[in-house]
């Protein structure tokens, strides 16, 4: 992302679908530019942190293929919010906006604006998510996910576990003056233990699927609507996987407000709707998983927004209380 691109932006210089200068949101990736109806995400080239750790998109050529297949992703899974992909030329005389093409300097993922009060944190966060909703959500992320290609993964069950498993302890550790290490290690002995016990049955790449960035964060919940926004994984390891996963983050981040019956509720529509079996003796396991992955990630958005330290909270007694709960 050049400063050229961001100026052109911020000055007005650009054709876009609306007259007027936007607000612009930095994200530790993006540039994004917000209008009235509509908003324009621009991945950047320069993020240390996610070059070296996700996705190398220092060079054109790297960053020109992850925003394709990102905008692919979300489009797929979300049309109404992921609008079209435009290619941006800055370096001329008058800064143009076009096709997608190689020659363009930038791609501009074009998007409706979202209204980011229906996030489903929030709406979880301020209790006006019902039982019925949770139900609508299963059947839905149902739907949803049988528009992504089938997986080709040649890795088993077992191995992609693993790899998660190692995947997770650096991801807890940024957060340790919230999750000491005696307490994260329990965690991640118990996910470690599971997998080796169920080494047999996980041993198979035949449960492997694709795998969406979708939980709470990642999710609008509007007018009994669904959509996932940003679900398109960082890194490319992480697209494919136990195909359940993406049910169980879901359904674990719903547990945390709304219990058992909730979590349930999504299950069972998921289950209703894809006419799936999911395997439920793998509840505990698969829910405190997912826990350690999205635990540790609200204490790092409490950062900069204080309200998520309760929500952290919620979290670390609601894993508790799953592993604690030998039936559950």
């Amino acid at each position: 992302m050049s400063i050229k691109t961001v100026s052109a932006f911020l000055e007005g210089k650009i054709e876009v679908l609306e007259k007027g200068v936007p607000n612009h949101t930095e994200t530790v990736i993006s540039d994004v530019f917000v209008f009235n109806d509509f908003a324009y995400k621009v991945y950047k080239s320069d993020s240390t942190f996610f070059n070296e750790n996700f996705s190398d998109l220092s060079s054109k050529e790297n960053r020109f293929d992850f925003t394709r297949a990102d905008f692919e992703w979300n489009n797929k899974l979300s049309p109404e919010i992921y609008l079209e992909l435009k290619g941006l030329s800055v370096n001329g005389v008058v800064p143009t906006i076009g096709d997608p093409t190689d020659n363009a300097d930038e791609l501009v993922i074009v998007m409706k604006k979202i209204d980011m009060s229906d996030q489903l944190i929030k709406k979880l966060h301020n209790k006006t998510i019902t039982i019925s909703d949770c139900e609508n959500i299963g059947e839905q992320l149902a739907k949803k996910l049988s528009e992504l290609p089938l997986s080709n993964s040649e890795q088993t069950v077992y191995s992609d576990f693993l790899s998660r498993h190692k995947d997770i302890q650096p991801w807890i550790k940024t957060v340790d003056k919230y999750i000491p290490e005696k307490l994260a290690r329990k965690y991640q002995e118990f996910v470690k233990e599971y997998i080796e016990a169920n080494k047999d049955e996980f041993n198979s790449p035949n449960e492997m699927g694709m795998c969406a960035d979708i939980h709470a964060d990642n999710a609008i919940y509007k007018n009994g609507e669904f959509y996932p926004i940003d679900s398109y994984a960082p890194k490319k390891d992480w697209l494919h996987g136990y195909k359940f996963i993406n049910l169980y983050r879901v359904a674990t981040d719903i547990y945390n407000f709304l219990g058992k019956e909730g979590f349930n509720a999504v299950i069972e529509a998921y289950q209703k709707s894809s006419s799936e079996e999911v395997p439920r003796r793998h509840d505990k396991f698969l829910a405190i998983y997912c826990q350690l992955i999205n635990w540790p990630y609200q204490y790092m958005l409490a950062e900069k927004e204080s309200w998520r330290l309760d929500i952290a909270d919620r979290y670390g007694k609601a894993v508790e209380e799953i592993y604690s709960n030998d039936n559950f």
